[in-house]
């Protein structure tokens, strides 16, 4: 496998963010801000692995907030008005956020919807829905009961795996969270999928180049569904990790979530364009946002400003993705001058 530019550019900027704030910022080269990190922004990244598959196909999710809002409402009520065990809430509530993915994704591909207008109009209709079933309403006195169900509040565990390794007295280690080894394992599935696998494959021709691959007779539909599907299960699975740190859910959970995920996408090297791009660079680019916001606020600086800068570095990335397209169109415009 061959390394990007990008890549290597996105991994040094990380290190250098890192160090800039472990000097400039008061705490931030502690072992509890690394847990912040870590535990505030692994489902991000997940989001962001999500978001990835559906602009790999020149496509968008903007319903994945949405979809964590009604997946945590799911959640909530199954939880604490029907009393279902937690151990068939979760296969539950992956399928609901599968179903909410898969179909954006027939109303792409049936209804031949712009992603844009298609994920949209899920946003407003999967929040919708979320107030329509909410328990906190339905029910007002459970707006201040907790859930207590160990299948669920227990992926908020931590782990001390430098008391494990016997290090933590050298190096203050930070205790590890669940949900960052359930972003790792999730980064490895989604990574051998996309690069080692015939979906993959398909993946990456149909973003390339949909009537090329339509031609050469992959079932682009079925890829489109599936992509707006994964996106849909890894918002099921942030939710359950906000639902379990919280150990509650609101209507509003999840929500401006969408733009997060698809800054980190982008900012991770996932091309707008499509066909460009891996899960590597998603989830780096969720925990550099989340490095940026971090060192900021320990730096005082106002959240309206951390709001400015963080939009800055997307529209720098967009505009980097712009530049590479180019760039691509006129290499390959040059060829063909060429060859001809």
């Amino acid at each position: 496998m061959t390394i990007r530019p990008a890549t290597v550019a996105l991994v040094l900027f990380f290190a250098a963010t890192l160090a800039f704030f472990s000097v400039s910022a008061p705490r931030f080269a502690t072992a509890t801000n690394y847990e912040n990190l870590m535990a505030g922004f692994s489902f991000v990244a997940i989001l962001a692995m999500g978001q990835a598959f559906p602009i790999l196909v020149r496509g968008i999710d903007l319903s994945i907030g949405a979809i964590v809002g009604l997946v945590g409402m799911v959640v909530f009520d199954l939880t604490l008005i029907f009393h279902v065990p937690g151990y068939v809430i979760l296969p539950v509530a992956l399928v609901v956020g599968m179903l909410a993915g898969a179909l954006n994704g027939v109303l792409v591909v049936v209804l031949r919807l712009q992603p844009f207008i298609a994920t949209l109009a899920t946003l407003a209709a999967y929040r919708g829905l979320t107030y329509t079933i909410s328990g906190r309403q339905l029910v007002p006195g459970l707006s201040t009961t907790p859930i207590t169900d160990r299948w669920i509040v227990g992926i908020e565990n931590y782990f001390d795996v430098g008391g494990w390794l016997g290090v933590n007295k050298l190096l203050a280690m930070p205790w590890f969270p669940l949900s960052f080894f359930i972003m790792l394992a999730l980064f490895a599935l989604f990574q051998t999928l996309v690069l080692a696998t015939r979906f993959g494959r398909d993946l990456y021709a149909v973003g390339g180049n949909y009537e090329a691959a339509r031609l050469a007779g992959i079932n682009t539909g079925r890829v489109i569904i599936t992509a707006y599907a994964l996106s849909g299960l890894c918002a099921a699975i942030a939710a359950l990790i906000m639902v379990a740190r919280f150990t509650t859910a609101t209507e509003a959970l999840g929500t401006g979530s969408e733009l997060t995920a698809i800054a980190a996408a982008v900012i991770g090297g996932v091309s707008l364009a499509g066909g460009i791009g891996s899960m590597f660079g998603p989830a780096l680019g969720a925990f550099l946002l989340g490095a940026v916001l971090l060192g900021l606020t320990l730096q005082g600086v106002p959240q309206f400003v951390q709001q400015i800068i963080t939009g800055a570095i997307l529209l720098a990335a967009v505009g980097y993705d712009r530049l590479l397209v180019v760039r691509r169109q006129r290499r390959l415009a040059a060829n063909l001058a060429q060859a001809g």
